[in-house]
C-alpha cells in the first residue's frame, strides 16, 4: 500500500471487514488497518493487539503489538507486511488453521462487528446490540485492557 493509501486507511478510520484476506490469511489485513490507525492516532474505540482475536492472530505470528505495530509502520505496502512476518519466522500452517476456523470460532461476534463498521445494514436487532455495547464499551475494553497486561 502506498503512503496514500495508509493516509486512506487513518483517515477512514474503519479497518477493513474481518473476513478480507492476505494471501488467504483473514484478519490480516484488518490487524494491518488497526496498526495503521493506531500508529496515525487514530485508532478510535478499536482495540489493536488487545482484542482476543488479535491477540490469537500476533500469537500464531510470533510477534507482539509493539513489533507488529512497528512492522507495519516500517513496511511500504501488505505484501511488504507479510514478506517481513515471514522473514521473521511463524508456523504458516498454524496460521491458516485460525484462520479457516475463524468464520466458526467468531460466528457470534460477526454480526456486531459487520454492523457497527457499517459492513452490513442495521435491522433493529443489530441497531439495539450496537448501542447497548456503545454504552456499555468503554469500561469493558478497560477491564479487558487491564486484565491483559497483568503477567
Amino acid at each position: 500500500m502506498s503512503q496514500a493509501a495508509n493516509a486512506d486507511t487513518a483517515a477512514r478510520r474503519i479497518p477493513r471487514r474481518w473476513n478480507e484476506t492476505l494471501d488467504g490469511v483473514r484478519w490480516l489485513p484488518r490487524l494491518i488497518d488497526k496498526a495503521r490507525m493506531s500508529n496515525a492516532g487514530v485508532l478510535g474505540a478499536y482495540l489493536f493487539g488487545h482484542s482476543p482475536f488479535d491477540a490469537a492472530l500476533l500469537d500464531r505470528l510470533d510477534i507482539s503489538t509493539d513489533e507488529f505495530g512497528s512492522l507495519v509502520a516500517s513496511s511500504s505496502d501488505d505484501a511488504d507486511v507479510l514478506a517481513r512476518l515471514r522473514a521473521r519466522g511463524f508456523d504458516e500452517a498454524r496460521v491458516r488453521r485460525w484462520s479457516d476456523r475463524l468464520p466458526h470460532t467468531a460466528r457470534w461476534f460477526i454480526p456486531y462487528w459487520d454492523a457497527d463498521d457499517r459492513y452490513a445494514p442495521l435491522n433493529w436487532f443489530s441497531n439495539a446490540i450496537v448501542r447497548l455495547w456503545h454504552r456499555i464499551e468503554s469500561p469493558v475494553m478497560n477491564a479487558f485492557r487491564a486484565f491483559r497486561r497483568k503477567p
